[in-house]
């Protein structure tokens, strides 16, 4: 029987009542739906709020009946998921609209919490701003349907946007719907028994039976002869000094774009013949269009992409180069002999170890300006991506360089050159910077080597 009200008028009749439920106090309690009134004349809701023990009623959304509303807490309730905008006790609303701009930025700072990179996440709140959040933003993820997902791929491929980027925006979504998934306090916004990324398609192309989504099938890994077609074709170009050096630590060190630009005098190991990856060269957005208005702004990170130091050796070959190369950056003569540019770079690298309290020179900051930089441009700074990739495209187009083959390939090419020297996977792996398991991804398809085995049994059938 309802309650009668204190001011006499008759108490509202629940038309739905749910199961019984028990509160943090201890005390009985059911989800009630009520008919439209003049103060609700859509219906409402009443349950009490898991996270604050109040009573709470919430209102039907545009479009929403009042009898899925009632469905919508129940299983709520029932899963223990947190739910959207509602209105507590008292008729103010509950803070923390549970839609997918609120789910952003949870996601954006579980990012954040555990040390992604600061242009991934950049990366990531870029196409959140851009694709994601102005189509489904106002979508509550208790809503949130495989329909939303797909509206948002579609348009992006309906932009005009890479495979590739497709891929990015896809595994965006499929992030947020983890941080949706992951329990918290108050309960999980998504039950993982709801998928919206149920049948989305956002892979970037098709590949073979067997292989990881980042296999390099042939055709896109570069040969050794086109790698040194284009170093010499880069020195007989000449317009950019540092080009062929790059390319050649590229094709043979397993060394990325930036970790090549950030390279320093003090992290070549002259006496070992090794390159000490340690840190990566990044210029913020607003500093790739240097020329234009924009302030040119680069820093270097004290730690490549992966957050793991590493080392890797390079060839009898280049060590001329590297010896050059070091002495002009520590304001040496070109001709400066091994030894002397080596003791050189140990008095760098004991000066940076004492100005830090974890005595490691790699962690010591010093002013770009002051850098010994391997490869600097004009302004002594290295080159943005932009700068490189105008230089690169020269180059490319000059040698006949396959436009199928893009320039982060080259370290494919350094890993595939060391297994044709006799290297093992697992040394390779520490040199390239990846797990064992991740590096074989990228070449290796199992079922290959079975059917090669299998081949002399075949043909006797």
């Amino acid at each position: 029987m309802p309650r009668p009200r204190k001011d006499g008028k008759p108490a509202a009749r629940a038309i739905r009542i749910g199961i019984e439920r028990t509160s943090g106090a201890g005390k009985k309690w059911r989800v009630r739906s009520y008919d439209p009134t003049d103060g609700a004349p859509h219906g409402r809701v009443v349950f009490i709020m898991p996270t604050t023990g109040r009573p709470t009623s919430a209102v039907p959304e545009v479009g929403q009946t009042l009898d899925e509303l009632f469905d919508q807490v129940e299983r709520a309730l029932t899963q223990k998921v947190a739910m959207g905008t509602t209105v507590d006790g008292d008729g103010k609303p509950d803070p923390g609209r549970r839609d997918i701009r609120a789910l952003s930025e949870m996601y954006l700072d579980h990012l954040g919490l555990h040390d992604r990179d600061d242009d991934y996440i950049a990366n990531r709140k870029s196409m959140l701003k851009k694709w994601i959040l102005p189509m489904i933003g106002s979508v509550l993820v208790a809503d949130w349907c495989s329909e939303h997902s797909q509206s948002v791929i579609k348009k992006a491929r309906a932009g005009g946007l890479s495979p590739s980027r497709v891929a990015d925006i896809g595994s965006t979504l499929s992030g947020m719907r983890m941080t949706a998934w992951r329990r918290r306090p108050g309960g999980r916004w998504l039950s993982q028994d709801e998928n919206p990324m149920e049948e989305v398609e956002y892979s970037r192309d098709a590949t073979r039976q067997g292989a990881s989504r980042d296999y390099i099938p042939p055709q896109r890994r570069p040969a050794t002869s086109s790698v040194e077609k284009a170093i010499q074709t880069a020195a007989e170009v000449g317009r950019w000094g540092w080009l062929t050096f790059i390319i050649s630590i590229a094709a043979f060190c397993a060394l990325r774009l930036s970790e090549q630009l950030g390279l320093r005098a003090v992290d070549v190991d002259l006496r070992d013949r090794l390159l000490d990856v340690n840190g990566a060269w990044s210029v913020s957005p607003s500093g790739q269009r240097a020329g234009q208005g924009k302030v040119r702004v680069g820093r270097r990170k004290h730690h490549p992409k992966n957050k793991l130091r590493r080392t890797a050796p390079y060839r009898g070959s280049q060590h001329d180069m590297l010896r050059r190369l070091c002495a002009l950056a520590l304001g040496l003569p070109e001709g400066t002999e091994t030894e002397a540019v080596a003791d050189a770079i140990d008095a760098e690298r004991e000066r940076r170890a004492v100005l830090v309290r974890s005595g490691d020179w790699r962690d010591g900051k010093v002013p770009v300006s002051d850098e010994c930089w391997l490869f600097p441009s004009e302004d002594g700074l290295p080159p943005t991506n932009e700068q490189f990739n105008d230089a690169w495209h020269v180059v490319r187009d000059a040698c006949g360089w396959s436009k199928a083959i893009p320039y982060k390939n080259l370290r494919h090419h350094a890993a595939l050159w060391w297994r044709k020297q006799g290297f093992a996977w697992e040394t390779i792996a520490d040199w390239d910077g990846h797990a064992v398991k991740t590096l074989l991804s990228y070449y290796l398809v199992a079922s290959e080597d079975a059917t090669k085995e299998a081949r002399p049994k075949l043909d006797l059938l």
